[in-house]
């Protein structure tokens, strides 16, 4: 019998704090809970909220590019670019007299983003909005793959990624 007492008693008390909840809170309609969510708005979804003001990392400062490149008549160097970051600018500097092959390939895919010859003594600038790519690239590993055919090859490349356009246009 106390089980059974107890058991109303519980029963009882919830169905009054149902009630309760119920009548304190509006009539949910479909048309106020549109109302509803157009009002409530998150510091990420509106980054102009006072004390919320959110400052992007444009530049992708914590993954520097570059490197020199030399020895052999093919010579890969790798460097990775961050999820959010697929926005790339690449300066590429021939030092040897002769024409030297040049190529990005994302490691994951295969996808060979451009092959591209620079003279003796030339450089190459390759920004991927210029190329097809205004969405950004992949995030990931990359090859970046100097052919001298046949001739040693002797270079620097530096790059810079960043999440928009007008991070790497400079």
């Amino acid at each position: 019998m106390k089980k059974k007492s107890a058991f109303i008693a519980t029963l009882s008390l919830a169905m009054v704090t149902i009630g309760m909840t119920a009548s304190a809170s509006p009539s949910t309609t479909q048309e106020n809970a549109v109302a509803e969510s157009s009002v409530i708005e998150s510091p990420i979804s509106n980054p102009f909220i006072e004390d919320h003001l959110i400052s992007p990392s444009v530049i992708d400062i914590s993954n520097p590019i570059g490197d020199t490149v030399t020895g052999g008549a093919v010579v890969q160097k790798y460097f990775t670019v961050n999820a959010g970051y697929g926005h790339i600018k690449l300066l590429m500097k021939n030092y040897s007299s002769q024409s030297v092959t040049v190529s990005l390939t994302h490691n994951y895919t295969g996808i060979v983003y451009f092959s591209r010859v620079i003279s003796g003594k030339g450089s190459l600038t390759w920004k991927n909005f210029e190329e097809g790519y205004e969405q950004g690239m992949r995030g990931g590993g990359y090859t970046l793959q100097w052919s001298g055919g046949g001739s040693n090859v002797n270079g620097e490349f530096f790059g810079k990624t960043g999440s928009s356009i007008s991070d790497v246009t400079n």
